[in-house]
């Protein structure tokens, strides 16, 4: 399980200032420029991504869609506190998975089980099956293990926030000196928006649907592999 650990680490850390530079929707309907600001604009950097983690804890629900150039990872989940359901693709391969509180599941064919190290056993008898896991082993995809990597991302912050219009939406810009950047609501909740991280793990999160309604149960006959 050691890969895919890192696998899903990688997409993690990209929450830590989520993500590239290319201009794309964000979550919530378009804000009048008459509606009143929450006040993020007022306060440092450090303090906003304090705020848009307690927020994006806070959350009730959150679709997020992560997106990694440089390793081929492409992430689509959706979360609702200590649980989550998603797709998890690297290259070649893509694997489904449910998180819920300390028990993981995943599916995948053949190729995915081998290019996670899972046994050969498992590989030719269990693809295309639910299996059970630890959730541990999919470290960062629920709301407060994501949290609270958006205040540890590493490197200096620019200190100012900027004030910015994302699709017809109030927001607030946190920069990090190498590039990366974090746009968060600047109506309402503190909630994150988008993201861009610069240099090795360079890619993309977006942050949509929040407050959709989500009922994610554990998948049925699923297999315990537990503990490997």
């Amino acid at each position: 399980m050691n890969l895919l650990r890192r696998a899903v680490a990688l997409i993690a850390a990209a929450a830590m200032a989520a993500l590239v530079a290319a201009a794309s929707a964000c979550g919530g309907a378009a804000t009048s420029t008459a509606t009143p600001t929450n006040g993020l604009e007022k306060k440092s950097a450090a303090d906003v991504l304090q705020e848009t983690a307690a927020a994006l804890e806070a959350a009730k629900s959150v679709h997020i869609v992560g997106t990694s150039p440089s390793s081929g990872q492409i992430l689509d989940a959706r979360m609702q506190g200590r649980s989550s359901t998603g797709t998890l693709a690297l290259p070649g391969v893509q694997f489904r998975f449910t998180i819920i509180g300390n028990i993981g599941y995943i599916k995948a064919d053949q190729a995915a089980l081998k290019k996670l190290g899972l046994p050969q056993q498992i590989q030719r008898h269990d693809a295309g099956r639910w299996l059970e896991i630890r959730a541990q082993d999919f470290t960062g995809l629920t709301l407060p293990a994501l949290a609270p990597q958006l205040t540890t991302y590493q490197g200096p912050l620019v200190p100012k926030v900027l004030q910015a219009t994302l699709n017809g939406r109030k927001a607030v810009v946190v920069s990090w000196r190498n590039g990366g950047k974090l746009y968060v609501a600047n109506t309402g909740p503190a909630y994150p928006l988008r993201g861009e991280l610069k240099g090795q793990n360079a890619g993309r999160l977006e942050f949509t649907d929040y407050g959709a309604p989500l009922h994610i149960t554990a998948p049925s006959n699923a297999i315990d592999i537990r503990p490997l």
